[in-house]
């Protein structure tokens, strides 16, 4: 039991000693787990500051991360812009020089023009000088040729004055040389020829009054003009109807004369009325309106009837003229008769007087025209005094 009990006190101070070992290990274990824990505590504050700092630097790294992808974004956008910037600035530039060069080019062909436009500008001052040279050649050239056709001119006039001129002295010449051959002639020829001298002596103291007439009744004696009408129609009518007249026979009396200067004033207003209908036709073409054409059909309806009752006229005219001009022919021979019976009347003096004018005529031609115009102009008044009382005008 002591042993036990010693064995068990040893047991127990072993123990003991193995509680106070185990509780100087627990006190040490709680000392090393302590510092341990705290060791812990401080790695995880230093992990937590660390893991802390990490995260607040990955924040900022993100942060700038996004700044700087930003900024990239916009630094892709700026860098694009300014790509087009450029490549506009380089089309732009392309333009400018193209419009440069086509400038260029229009500067040359303007130039080119421009040469080409004085040259000839040149070439047509040369002409034009050349051709006011030639104007003025030809201008002198016209001046010379007027002067010599107003010379020749003169010279035709003064030709055929003495034409007319001679061939009335001729025919005047011819009248009295057939005088002298009818004075010549046997006594027999003057026998029979005595009847009508009884006649025509009356005749010639009636007559003989009115023989002194102006030489402007004379219709184309001495250069006389007759007076224009307002239409080329009525003169070419007037000219016909004159050249009738005169071509008729060589002497025309105040009665034809008022006769054919009617016939030419109808025939005058007949020319104006033809060139009013060419007017009436043309305004008629021309218009449109309905109203405005119908009173010009009326207008011209109207003139045309006019001008049928001016065609009458001048037919009747016509036809009247017809009549004068052969109680004409049938006064001529009493016209003769008169004129022989007056220049056989005369005395001795009168036949060496006209054997004296035929000397002179011979000799001088002035003289001879002159005579020969004065006998003509009394044979003449003779006519129209023997045709006046003849004629009797149509109603």
């Amino acid at each position: 039991v002591v042993a036990a009990v010693k064995t068990l006190q040893e047991k127990i101070h072993h123990l003991e000693l193995e509680k106070s070992q185990a509780e100087d290990n627990l006190y040490s274990l709680s000392i090393a787990a302590a510092q341990y824990k705290k060791a812990l505590e401080h790695e995880s504050y230093k992990k937590d500051t660390a893991h802390q700092e990490l995260m607040q630097q990955r924040k900022d790294v993100s942060v700038q991360l996004n700044a700087a992808q930003s900024r990239c974004s916009l630094l892709e956008k700026q860098l694009d812009y300014m790509k087009k910037m450029v490549s506009s600035a380089e089309l732009e530039k392309k333009m400018v020089l193209e419009q440069q060069a086509q400038l260029q080019k229009e500067e040359d062909q303007n130039w080119l023009e421009l040469r080409a436009k004085l040259e000839k500008l040149e070439m047509l001052e040369k002409e034009c000088l050349k051709l006011t040279a030639t104007q003025r050649i030809a201008e002198d050239k016209i001046k010379h040729l007027e002067e010599k056709l107003c010379k020749e001119e003169h010279q035709r006039k003064l030709i055929q004055d003495k034409t007319v001129q001679l061939q009335t002295g001729f025919e005047i010449n011819r009248i009295l040389m057939s005088l002298v051959k009818s004075q010549n002639e046997p006594k027999k020829e003057n026998g029979k020829k005595k009847k009508p001298k009884k006649r025509n002596p009356a005749m010639k103291k009636i007559h003989l009054s009115q023989l002194r007439v102006k030489a402007q009744e004379l219709p184309f004696v001495a250069g006389k003009s007759v007076s224009s009408s307002h239409s080329v129609s009525a003169n070419v009518q007037r000219r016909s109807a004159l050249s009738k007249s005169v071509s008729s026979g060589p002497t025309s009396p105040t009665a034809t004369r008022s006769l054919s200067n009617l016939l030419l004033a109808i025939q005058d207003e007949l020319g104006q009325m033809s060139f009013k209908h060419q007017e009436l036709l043309k305004q008629i073409q021309e218009t449109q309106d309905a109203g405005v054409c119908e009173h010009l059909e009326w207008e011209l309806d109207f003139l045309v009837k006019q001008m049928e009752i001016k065609g009458e006229q001048i037919s009747k005219l016509k036809k009247h003229q017809a009549s004068v001009q052969k109680l004409k022919r049938k006064t001529q021979k009493l016209k003769q008769g008169a004129a022989h019976v007056k220049l056989k009347r005369g005395d001795q003096k009168e036949t060496k007087e006209i054997a004296v004018r035929e000397s002179m005529s011979r000799s001088c031609p002035g003289q001879k025209s002159r005579s020969s115009l004065q006998l003509l102009k009394n044979v003449r008044k003779l006519q129209s005094t023997l045709k006046k009382d003849d004629i009797m005008w149509e109603q």
